[in-house]
C-alpha cells in the first residue's frame, strides 16, 4: 500500500483513538492490511452422479492494530472480512460428508472474525469477540496443505451444532483464554453455540457467548520429544433432537487427540483420533493423517481421512443394509511458490464410500488450487 494512505489510515485510526500521530521518525505502522483469493477448480472424473467440472473460491480482506506501536503494549485487534462463490461441488457431484474442498460454502460476503487480544504477557493472552475455534483449537499444521476440509478441523467436531460450530463459514462471539510455557499451552474457550443468525445461518449474527446455549472447549497441548501431542474435549451444553426419535433429546460432545511433528529436516507428519456422541451426530469416530514434504521447490503431501458412521445414524439416516460403515478420503497434493504471492496446486482425491452410501459408487476427482495474496 503506498505510504501516503497507509500515513492517512493511521492516522484516522489514532484519531478515533483519542490519540497524536507519533513522531515522523517512527516508521512501523499502526495498522496492517492484506487479503487473499483461493479459488479451486474440481472434477468429478468416476462415480455414479453427475461427472463435470466446478469452480469454488473464497476471498478475504483483512487489517491488523498494532497497540503497541500506539501505547498499548498488551493489546492488538483483528478484522477479516469474507466471501465465497461457487456451487456445491460435493454434494452435486459426490455426495461425500466429507467436504471435497475446504473452500465450499453457503453463505454471504459478512464479517468472519473481529477481535481484540489483551496479552500482559508471554504466559498469559485473552481474547474476545467474533473468533475462529479453528484458528485457536484442533489446528493440524501439517493438515493445512490439503485440499478436503477434513484436513482442516476433525469433523466430529464440524458436524456439532444447529449449523455448525463457529468455523468456517461462520463464526460466533467467544472468548478463548490461552496459557503458555514454551510449548506447552492450555487453552479454553467459551462459544456461542449457533454460528448465524438464527433465522438464516448465512447471515452474521452477534450475540453475548452463550446466548444460544455454549459450545465450551478445552485443549492442553505438551510436547514428546520433537513432536506435540493436543488432547482437547468439547461439549455444548444445550441438548439437540436425537437421530433416533424414539431417544430423548441427546448431548453433542466428544473429544480428540493428534501428535505432530517432524519426521526428519524435510519431512513431517501427524495423525489424529476424534469421537463423538452418536445419538447427536453421524460421525461417531474419526482417524486421519498423513505427511508432507519439501522436494525441491515442491511441497508433496499424502493424506488419509476415516470417518465412522455411528450406530443411531446408520439405523435411522439410511434403509436397512444400505449404509457403509464408514466414508474414506485418500489425497495426494503438490504445492509450489510460482511468485511471492501466487501458489499453485496440483490435486488428486480418491472418496471410498462417499456420504456412506451402499449404492454410491467410489469418486476420483482431479483438482488445482491457486492461492492469490496480497503483499502488506
Amino acid at each position: 500500500m503506498p505510504r501516503p494512505i497507509r500515513l492517512a489510515l493511521d492516522a484516522l485510526v489514532l484519531a478515533a483513538l483519542g490519540l497524536a500521530m507519533p513522531a515522523p521518525a517512527a516508521a512501523e505502522s499502526v495498522l496492517d492490511f492484506g487479503g487473499s483469493y483461493t479459488a479451486d477448480i474440481l472434477s468429478a472424473v468416476t462415480g455414479n452422479l453427475d461427472h463435470g467440472t466446478d469452480f469454488v473460491a473464497r476471498a478475504d480482506a483483512w487489517l491488523d492494530l498494532k497497540g503497541p506501536v500506539i501505547g498499548l503494549d498488551t493489546w492488538s485487534a483483528h478484522l477479516d472480512v469474507m466471501a465465497v462463490h461457487g456451487p456445491d461441488f460435493s454434494g452435486r457431484r459426490t455426495g461425500a460428508f466429507q467436504t471435497v474442498s475446504s473452500l465450499e460454502a453457503d453463505t454471504l460476503p459478512h464479517v468472519y472474525e473481529a477481535w481484540a487480544q489483551w496479552k500482559p504477557s508471554d504466559f498469559v493472552s485473552a481474547k474476545a469477540g467474533l473468533i475462529d475455534l479453528n484458528a485457536e483449537f484442533d489446528i493440524q499444521n501439517t493438515g493445512a496443505l490439503f485440499v478436503n476440509s477434513a484436513f482442516g478441523i476433525g469433523p466430529e467436531i464440524s458436524q456439532s451444532g444447529l449449523a455448525g460450530p463457529s468455523i468456517f463459514p461462520m463464526t460466533s462471539s467467544a472468548l478463548v483464554l490461552r496459557l503458555q510455557r514454551g510449548r506447552k499451552a492450555l487453552a479454553l474457550g467459551l462459544f456461542d453455540s449457533l454460528a448465524g443468525a438464527r433465522s438464516d445461518p448465512r447471515k452474521l449474527a452477534v450475540r453475548f457467548p452463550g446466548t444460544t446455549g455454549a459450545l465450551l472447549i478445552a485443549e492442553t497441548r505438551l510436547p514428546v520429544g520433537t513432536w506435540l501431542l493436543q488432547v482437547g474435549g468439547w461439549h455444548h451444553t444445550t441438548r439437540f433432537t436425537a437421530l433416533d426419535p424414539a431417544e430423548a433429546p441427546a448431548l453433542s460432545r466428544g473429544a480428540y487427540a493428534m501428535l505432530e511433528g517432524a519426521v526428519t529436516r524435510r519431512l513431517s507428519a501427524w495423525v489424529r483420533l476424534g469421537i463423538a456422541d452418536s445419538r447427536a451426530n453421524p460421525v461417531s469416530a474419526y482417524l486421519g493423517g498423513g505427511a508432507s514434504m519439501i522436494a525441491g521447490q515442491w511441497r508433496l503431501g499424502i493424506a488419509a481421512a476415516h470417518a465412522r458412521l455411528g450406530a443411531a445414524a446408520q439405523r435411522t439416516l439410511f434403509a436397512p443394509d444400505s449404509a457403509r460403515r464408514a466414508e474414506t478420503v485418500l489425497e495426494l497434493t503438490a504445492q509450489r511458490k510460482l511468485t511471492r504471492w501466487l501458489n499453485i496446486q496440483p490435486d488428486l482425491q480418491y472418496l471410498i464410500h462417499p456420504g456412506w452410501d451402499a449404492s454410491a459408487s467410489n469418486v476420483l476427482i482431479g483438482g488445482l488450487r491457486l492461492s492469490f495474496a496480497i503483499p502488506e
